[in-house]
């Protein structure tokens, strides 16, 4: 679990304080079918059959946040769509980067995240989203079909998604009749923090037909939002 390990590592260099009294949540409630913690194992809650989220928080250090604002500012918009070996991540990165040179510490980044996907989901190829848009991408609650995702948000708003006690299922996808508005408690919307790593349980795992987390793209008020998804396999 070497990439585990350096994750966590990276965490601890670039997380600055570790108060968690106000800018960092950390719920850790077994009833929840949410994981919340500042340690890369955090994420290996995801294997638990009750967890459809498992978060790792964290900030964004000085030098990362330097190569994301580069890429943002580079000659071209960034719309990266890439599938291939975790091994060959970083010369992806380095070919689809608008400005590379200035890059290092988010293909560092990326490289090592896509690593962990591999090591804890056994796979040796990943497919990998990474783009800027000024716009929500996906504006609706919804569930992916897939089995498991991880996403994060580099620049802009986090993803937001809901608890189970705020959805109603009957109105996902074009809704069934007298369900229209799959957000029936708009109060409970929860937002992933900017950093943060999450795993997003899919309705293709195992067992979890029907309990797919729900969630959506943010609404982006204004600026550019930086993006990353990461499937296994």
């Amino acid at each position: 679990m070497a990439c585990i390990e350096q994750l966590t590592a990276f965490s601890s260099s670039t997380s600055g304080s570790h108060d968690t009294s106000g800018s960092l949540d950390h719920d850790v409630t077994p009833s929840l079918h949410w994981h919340i913690g500042q340690q890369a194992l955090d994420l290996g809650e995801i294997f638990c059959p009750d967890i459809t989220l498992a978060v790792m928080q964290r900030r964004i250090d000085a030098s990362l946040m330097l190569a994301i604002h580069a890429q943002l500012g580079g000659s071209y918009p960034l719309h990266m769509r890439w599938r291939g070996p975790i091994a060959e991540v970083r010369q992806a990165l380095e070919r689809y980067l608008p400005a590379p040179d200035a890059g290092e510490a988010l293909i560092d980044d990326i490289s090592t995240l896509g690593a962990a996907m591999g090591e804890l989901f056994e796979v040796t190829d990943i497919g990998l989203r990474l783009e800027v848009t000024q716009q929500a991408m996906c504006p609706r609650f919804h569930v992916d079909k897939i089995p498991v995702r991880l996403v994060t948000t580099y620049q802009g708003p986090g993803t937001q998604w809901l608890p189970e006690g705020a959805a109603d299922r009957l109105a996902l996808g074009h809704g069934q009749h007298g369900h229209q508005d799959i957000c029936i408690d708009p109060e409970q919307i929860r937002e992933l923090r900017p950093g943060s790593l999450a795993l997003l349980k899919g309705e293709c795992w195992p067992g979890n037909e029907g309990r797919g987390l729900i969630h959506r793209s943010p609404v982006v008020p204004n600026g550019k939002r930086l993006m990353l998804s990461i499937d296994p396999g």
